[in-house]
């Protein structure tokens, strides 16, 4: 699995993943691609990914595809969804290191067997997920499940983020309100904790009703540079 982890195929006419270097390059001349722009085509490829995923809905419903197929469809988008933002959340490609890949095989873990939601304890992952559609759910409702399924990789980003920060020294963390985001009541809290550390620091759409709709932000320092402006992410 974590081979199969460490791909990312942005599918570009002008660029090629280089393993050696672990960076993009550009076909024609070699040259490293920047930074920017392999980080905008990433996210691209996250939201190209989340309307496939979506599409699924109606592609088993119509019949164009198996129950299995579509288990195995949907698994493989998930998948590039959580690396999409696992690497968006690390700041590159280059800066993905093997702990982190096993950040996100960990979350895929969830998304496809082990999930429990930790407020009302309810089982979720794509094999829960098979069994509702056995069970009749319509096209709508298996759509709106995909959605939520693809908007629960910010919990990639944010891991990731967390590692990142983690690393550059940052020893506490607080969670920021979205500026234009109704708050749920957990949500609200956490904020009101104000900095904690970094350990303890709940990661936006975890353990709020807000779920993976949840909109807050992080904010990271350390306590050897309380004088400088904290990271806000």
């Amino acid at each position: 699995m974590m081979q199969a982890l460490t791909r990312l195929t942005l599918d570009h006419p002008d660029y090629y993943y280089d393993r050696k270097t672990n960076r993009y390059k550009y076909k024609d001349t070699n040259r490293f691609a920047p930074k920017q722009a392999i980080l905008a085509l990433t996210e691209k490829y996250r939201d190209h990914s989340k309307a496939d995923l979506i599409k699924l809905a109606h592609q088993y419903h119509s019949g164009q595809l198996s129950l299995e197929q579509f288990q195995r469809l949907a698994a493989s988008n998930i998948k590039q969804i959580h690396l999409a933002e696992a690497i968006l959340g690390a700041g590159g490609v280059e800066v993905m290191t093997p702990a982190r890949f096993l950040i996100v095989a960990r979350q895929l873990k969830r998304q496809y067997y082990t999930g429990i939601d930790p407020l009302t304890r309810d089982r979720f992952g794509l094999k829960h997920l098979a069994a509702d559609i056995v069970d009749g759910i319509s096209e709508a409702q298996l759509a709106n499940r995909l959605r939520m399924y693809g908007d629960a990789a910010k919990v990639s980003f944010w891991s990731v983020k967390t590692d990142v920060a983690r690393s550059q020294d940052n020893t506490e963390a607080r969670r920021v309100l979205g500026k234009t985001h109704q708050h749920c009541e957990q949500c609200l809290r956490y904020a009101a904790l104000g900095w904690v550390s970094i350990e303890q620091l709940i990661l936006p759409t975890q353990q709020c009703e807000c779920r993976s709709q949840c909109k807050c932000t992080v904010e990271f320092r350390s306590l050897h540079t309380l004088n400088k402006k904290p990271q806000r992410i």
